[in-house]
């Protein structure tokens, strides 16, 4: 089974041991991980209360990144991430007020956000 999985910022760098050992125990029970291409941070640094616009636009990038592999699950194995991610899609899929404001500024990277057909995981 495919998986669409977000390493995000700290299991490239200071988790790594976290993000090898995600990859070790997903092999033997039969999951297979395909990260995102060109994922970006997910701004679980709390940037959502500096600009909450541009914080759900940067993560939205990333669950359109995700559907673009039609795997249909988005593994996250950070906590944070996890959070910024499940909670975006969550928001954005219930207010089509935010939806548009953060399709709108996708725009610009020929981008647009459409809910559904994704579901995130820790």
């Amino acid at each position: 089974m495919k998986y669409s999985y977000y390493p995000g910022c700290s299991l490239e760098l200071n988790a790594s041991a976290y993000d090898q050992s995600a990859k070790a125990v997903a092999k033997p029970v039969g999951v297979e991980l395909q990260e995102i291409d060109d994922w970006n941070c997910c701004g679980a640094t709390e940037y959502i209360s500096l600009n909450k616009l541009a914080a759900y636009a940067l993560v939205a990038r990333n669950l359109v990144k995700a559907k673009e592999q039609k795997l249909g699950t988005l593994v996250a194995p950070c906590s944070a991430c996890f959070l910024n991610l499940s909670k975006a899609e969550s928001y954005l899929t219930e207010s089509e007020k935010l939806r548009g404001e953060v399709n709108l500024a996708m725009q610009a990277g020929g981008m647009t956000y459409t809910p559904g057909g994704l579901s995130v995981r820790h």
